[in-house]
């Protein structure tokens, strides 16, 4: 190929969500000539969708449920008035400045934006859908980032009205007095415990025998019990069988042979996520996928077509932002000729109140996998800064390496586990002892302490609980 003929790209990026997004900034920095394809709008599903939206509307139910609180330290306030409406367009006003940020920094570094749909035509070639027609791009180098979207099962299918999924819960313009949600994952959780507190009547359907099917079954049990609490409705170990649509929703399910029906105004579909992989062209590609739809590639992200990558949810992995962010970065390094960022430590968040992080090995996790661990749990009133946020249900579980103590893993149910975990991840990642972090000083008071005390109890050298 003649210079005349060369493409005018070295990167073509398909999806602007945290994978792609910043795997193409990443790569304009180091040089490369960047084109990024995007559906919709930069950020992806976690940006438009997800994250930070159902974070938003979470902080304003917290709002709702801290002044109802207030009446404990002697605070009244009069029951808010929630106007659905308006709420939803400050959340959309938050996103729309991440959203020009993203486009503003695309801009800045070089990242050309084409807007459109995208189908792989062969290797280095791919083919754009735009509004203004048709267009081919070409590159040394394909990275596909497309993300996930909704699992949709055909007898749950939502329809946009009385049946929903999560892209659908923040459509909507009146509060559901009843809604049922099917799913005690993630997704399920956060939007119980936003729309229990805006003022709807919440019932949970689940599966399998606890919220949050994988997670450490003892904080996932703190925040089973604590959302009951809350007057939301919990159904585990139940199967559901079907949607009855009209005006009045009706879910029905059974556990073993005794029947049951939920009936909502609303039904949110919240039984997890499946990778955006269809319609991309994969197979006239060459490019393979799992039977699920995942894009399968080796420890470098390469598919078994040279030339062509994948990173995020599209491939097997936690579909998590942070983590196609962190694959995005290790790409962009790796095909510009640095060194290969490998990680070990990808924490993961759910923002129920208390929010619960986890990183690392459970200690089931630990057990199943043989090795001989020490545990540290440390409840949160062992740390004064709880009790001032009103908040005293709650544990830091620390496992340790018995031999070595190196921290294994970490689970924490508190107020800001979002940010804990984060040390906890750091620990993990480089292979610090628990004594690492017991030689460390934490300023008092804040929640920070906990993992601390976790670390300290782990030699018998806890203050501030009983040591066993």
């Amino acid at each position: 190929m003649t210079d005349s003929q060369s493409p005018a790209h070295d990167v073509i990026v398909i999806g602007g969500g945290p994978a792609g997004y910043v795997c193409a900034i990443r790569l304009a920095q180091l040089g490369k000539r960047v084109v990024l394809i995007e559906r919709d709008r930069p950020g992806g599903v976690c940006l438009n969708w997800g994250c930070i939206p159902v974070k938003a509307l979470l902080h304003a139910a917290q709002t709702v449920r801290d002044a109802a609180e207030g009446r404990r330290m002697g605070l009244l306030f009069q029951p808010p008035e929630v106007d659905l409406v308006a709420l939803y367009g400050w959340k959309q006003r938050i996103v729309d400045r991440l959203v020009r940020g993203i486009e503003f920094l695309f801009k800045s570094n070089g990242v050309e934006q084409v807007r459109g749909e995208a189908r792989l035509a062969g290797p280095g070639t791919v083919t754009v859908v735009t509004a203004e027609g048709e267009r081919e791009l070409t590159a040394e180098t394909v990275i596909i980032a497309t993300g996930s979207a909704p699992a949709r099962p055909e007898a749950l299918a939502p329809d946009g009205r009385a049946v929903i999924d999560s892209d659908g819960a923040l459509k909507l313009v009146e509060l559901p007095k009843r809604l049922a949600v099917i799913g005690a994952g993630v997704i399920g959780l956060e939007f119980a415990t936003m729309f229990r507190r805006l003022g709807s009547a919440v019932t949970v359907l689940e599966l399998e025998s606890q919220v949050l099917p994988g997670t450490d079954p003892e904080l996932a049990g703190i925040v089973e019990k604590l959302m009951r609490r809350e007057g939301i409705g919990i159904e585990l170990g139940v199967r559901v069988g079907g949607i009855e649509r009209g005006p009045a929703v009706r879910v029905s399910y059974a556990r073993g042979e005794e029947a049951a029906t939920a009936e909502a105004d609303r039904v949110l579909v919240a039984v997890g996520r499946v990778p955006r992989t269809r319609d991309l062209g994969l197979d006239a590609a060459g490019v393979t996928t799992d039977r699920r739809g995942f894009i399968i590639t080796d420890k470098d992200y390469r598919t078994v077509v040279p030339g062509i990558y994948a990173i995020g949810d599209c491939r097997p992995g936690p579909m998590l932002a942070h983590r196609a962010s962190a694959e995005g970065i290790a790409l962009a390094d790796l095909l510009a000729g640095e060194s290969r960022r490998r990680f070990r430590a990808i924490p993961d968040c759910v923002y129920t109140d208390p929010e619960i992080a986890t990183v690392g090995l459970s200690e089931p996790a630990a057990q199943a996998a043989g090795r001989k661990v020490k545990v540290s749990r440390v409840p949160l009133t062992a740390v004064g800064r709880s009790l001032t946020l009103n908040r005293g249900d709650g544990l830091c579980k620390l496992v340790v390496d018995e031999k070595t103590d190196k921290v294994l893993g970490a689970g924490i149910v508190a107020p800001q586990a979002d940010c804990l975990i984060a040390e906890a991840a750091v620990a993990v990642e480089l292979g610090l002892k628990a004594a690492d972090i017991g030689r460390v000083v934490h300023p008092h008071p804040t929640m920070s302490e906990l993992l601390l005390e976790a670390a300290e109890a782990i030699h018998g050298r806890a203050v501030h609980v009983v040591n066993r």
